[in-house]
């Protein structure tokens, strides 16, 4: 992983995104892999159509489809409309975890933070 040297947009890459959860909903972890190392390992331009298409050009997803989309910003009212509703819930940026639509936990945590909070969340009467 290499910190990138020029952070890009997420806008169209969170619209490309949705593209293959919603066509190939079973490809969308790969291509959530692909985008995280196009980010954090080859310092791709994210924004660009072409590189997002490109990611998914052996996937169950027309690579065109993406490239229209997110040229177009077709996408673009849904990742507005998810981001208003985590903004809803309290969350101020990525990663934030919302655990058993009880608790909003913003940022990056480790893995005894969350031992105790399940711990604590399971103990408490309903």
């Amino acid at each position: 992983m290499n910190p990138p040297s020029r952070f890009y947009p997420t806008r169209k890459a969170h619209q490309a995104a949705l593209v293959v959860e919603h066509v190939a909903p079973a490809d969308a972890d790969v291509y959530h892999d692909r985008l995280y190392a196009a980010i954090w390992v080859e310092q791709m331009n994210i924004e660009d159509p072409e590189v997002l298409s490109e990611l998914a050009v052996d996937l169950s997803v027309p690579p065109e489809l993406i490239e229209r989309v997110v040229t177009h910003d077709e996408l673009w009212p849904a990742v507005v409309s998810s981001m208003e509703r985590a903004h809803a819930w309290g969350a101020t940026g990525t990663p934030s975890w919302v655990i058993d639509n009880k608790l909003m936990v913003p940022g990056l945590q480790d893995d005894e933070f969350f031992d105790r909070v399940i711990n604590k969340l399971s103990t408490k009467l309903y």
